[in-house]
């Protein structure tokens, strides 16, 4: 990772004009949907902020708002998503999405939040292409 909370497939240059994944998990934790414009709305410490709060362990929504405060862009509720557990492994969409099986429940429980969020969320969303680049990337830094 380039650094704390961005992945190398996030694609993310200096100015955060993307939303990273940790910024999708601090989003889909609070409930809140933001689009890109609304992202973009953001200042630049404000984005890094998102991500950092993102890529904690367990996700601050009273800080989430807070960050929020100085978007210009319309943001609406969403159902708050539930972080996957590490004591109940991979979901059965991963594992069914994933090439081979390469998530043990031990190697499963040893991964970051973040991880574990990113990789449940892709499988769940059906972007085989993108989970296969984070499974590679996360697993080769874990």
């Amino acid at each position: 990772m380039p650094e704390p909370g961005i992945y190398v497939f996030d694609a993310a240059d200096v100015q955060l004009t993307l939303m990273p994944m940790a910024v999708r998990r601090a989003l889909d934790v609070c409930g809140v949907h933001l689009s890109l414009r609304g992202w973009q709305s953001l200042g630049l410490p404000a984005r890094r902020d998102l991500v950092q709060l993102g890529a904690a362990e367990h996700v601050e929504v009273p800080q989430v708002l807070r960050a929020l405060r100085g978007c210009e862009a319309e943001q609406r509720p969403v159902p708050v998503l539930s972080e996957p557990d590490a004591a109940l492994g991979p979901c059965g969409e991963l594992l069914e999405a994933m090439p081979e099986p390469t998530l043990t429940s031990a190697r499963w429980q040893s991964l970051r939040a973040l991880d574990r969020y990113v990789l449940t969320s892709l499988a769940r969303r059906g972007k085989h292409e993108r989970l296969t680049e984070a499974l590679a990337e996360i697993l080769a830094t874990s």
